[in-house]
């Protein structure tokens, strides 16, 4: 999962702020950095810990980006999405309508249900997610004009 914010034009507006302001991507990169802190934590607590392990897994990585626009990320191990929208049960020897396929279900299974904790964690934290990330931009503006 992959926390970012939506520009029209990401790289030729970020490119402009960094002619008017140079230390706009160490000052969007802290806040971005604590953007995904945030969440990572916050899905964690959310986090189904059966056995701990998936909980430990949530942390907050950078994005290497040859874009040059600073990017954080929230990642888990491979199974957050069957954790978060739950997965569908089988019945031995029904027909299943799988990824717009109809086959045939060769093993029952009960199926899982969801347990939302990464979606849940970024909708209830957006607001101050954007509020930061705005401000960590119009800072760096801000000392570049003063000098």
């Amino acid at each position: 999962m992959v926390v970012s914010h939506k520009w029209a034009g990401t790289q030729k507006a970020f490119k402009q702020l960094r002619r008017v302001a140079p230390a706009v991507s160490d000052e969007l990169n802290k806040g971005l950095k604590q953007n995904a802190e945030e969440v990572a934590e916050m899905a964690h607590d959310f986090a189904p810990k059966v056995s701990g392990d998936y909980a430990d897994s949530i942390n907050a990585k950078e994005i290497e980006d040859a874009s040059g626009v600073p990017k954080w990320g929230v990642f888990a191990d491979w199974v957050w999405r069957f954790i978060e929208f739950g997965t569908r049960s089988g019945r031995r020897g029904t027909r299943a309508n799988v990824n717009g396929r109809d086959r045939r279900v060769y093993r029952s299974h009960p199926g899982n249900p969801a347990q939302p904790h990464l979606w849940p964690a970024f909708r209830a934290m957006k607001r101050r997610l954007k509020g930061r990330t705005t401000r960590s931009i119009n800072k760096a503006v801000k000392k570049a004009v003063r000098r």
